[in-house]
């Protein structure tokens, strides 16, 4: 396999996750942090009741260790606000304070601003390609993850 192909691919995937998905320090939260902040807000939206802290523990794209310490972080920043549920003592439930709507507004907006400048200047169809194309890579990846050695080394003849 082309050595040269391999760190191209390396050092592409390092430089996207290097640039990031910040937001500007006057809205003050890191990727992360947006995503747990729109999943209360969603749910409290959409189901009219708050959301229970162990619930937030599984977000699809975080371990329960990450979002709790995110939780922290939003709760130390005065974006949540965390209580013992009345309805069943053992839940604690989450809820958006009123800082945290209008932070959380202001991400999406300038979040959503980012996407259309990048679809805009990247075009349709190559962010369409794009999509197809790091799913692909993203299952390759997990099928890889999910085998073991022996079987990886089969498969690529090492043997």
């Amino acid at each position: 396999m082309d050595v040269v192909l391999k760190e191209e691919l390396i050092a592409a995937m390092h430089r996207l996750k290097k640039v990031g998905r910040n937001f500007p320090p006057d809205i003050g939260l890191n990727m992360g942090e947006f995503f747990v902040l729109d999943r209360i807000g969603k749910d409290v939206s959409c189901s009219g009741s708050d959301i229970a802290d162990s619930e937030m523990q599984n977000h699809p794209h975080f371990t329960k260790p990450a979002v709790s310490q995110m939780l922290n972080s939003l709760e130390k920043k005065g974006y949540i606000g965390r209580e013992i549920d009345k309805n069943d003592r053992r839940k604690i439930v989450v809820t958006l304070t009123e800082e945290g709507k209008d932070i959380l507004k202001k991400a999406k907006c300038f979040f959503n601003d980012r996407m259309d400048f990048t679809i805009a200047r990247f075009g349709e169809a190559n962010t369409r390609q794009l999509i197809s194309l790091v799913s692909l890579l993203t299952d390759i990846s997990e099928e890889l993850k999910d085998l073991p050695l022996q079987e990886f080394e089969k498969e690529i003849h090492l043997d």
